[in-house]
C-alpha cells in the first residue's frame, strides 16, 4: 500500500532530521526546499500519479492546513501516516540559533506557529499517528493515543 507521510510540530522540533533518520527511503517534500505551494502541489501529485510514498515535511499546524493533503490523496489508496514532533519553545529557539543561512528563521516565527498548533486527531483522516520527540540518543517514537 502507498503511504504519505505527514509530518507536524514547530520550527526547529526536529522534522527534517527525523526525515532523513526514519523515512530515508520516502520522497522528501518541503516548502523549504521548494519554495512555492504550486510546486509542492506538483510534487504531491508526481508522488499520487507514480504510486511513490512520500513524506511532506512542514509544520502542518492545523487540521485546515494538514486537509489540503487528504484531499490530494483521496481515493488513490494512500495510507495516511502523520508524525507530531513533541516540542517546546524553548527547546527550539536554540536549536534555530544553531542554523545558518535561510535555515535560521526569526524567533518570532516559531513563536506564530506555535500559537497556531492544533493536536492532530484520527478523525482528520489519518490512519496511524505517533509521537515524536527528540531525545539524547536520537528519536523516541510512541503510538498516538486514541480519543475515547
Amino acid at each position: 500500500m502507498d503511504r504519505m507521510v505527514i509530518m507536524m510540530g514547530l520550527q526547529a522540533s526536529g522534522k527534517s532530521t527525523f526525515c532523513k533518520s526514519y523515512l530515508a527511503e520516502y520522497r522528501h517534500i518541503s516548502l523549504d526546499e521548494l519554495n512555492t505551494r504550486n510546486k509542492e502541489r506538483l510534487a504531491v501529485m508526481s508522488c499520487i500519479e507514480n504510486h511513490e510514498d512520500f513524506v511532506i515535511d512542514n509544520t502542518n499546524p492545523s487540521a485546515e492546513d494538514r486537509q489540503k493533503y487528504f484531499e490530494m490523496a483521496k481515493g488513490s489508496g494512500y495510507r495516511i501516516i502523520g508524525y507530531y514532533m513533541r516540542s517546546v519553545i524553548a527547546e527550539c529557539i536554540p536549536r534555530n540559533e544553531q542554523r545558518t543561512g535561510k535555515a535560521r528563521i526569526p524567533t518570532t516565527a516559531i513563536a506564530a506557529t506555535s500559537k497556531k498548533i492544533e493536536l492532530p486527531t484520527y478523525d482528520e483522516g489519518f490512519d496511524e499517528l505517533y509521537y515524536a520527540e527528540i531525545t539524547d540518543g536520537g528519536f523516541n517514537v510512541t503510538e498516538w493515543r486514541r480519543e475515547e
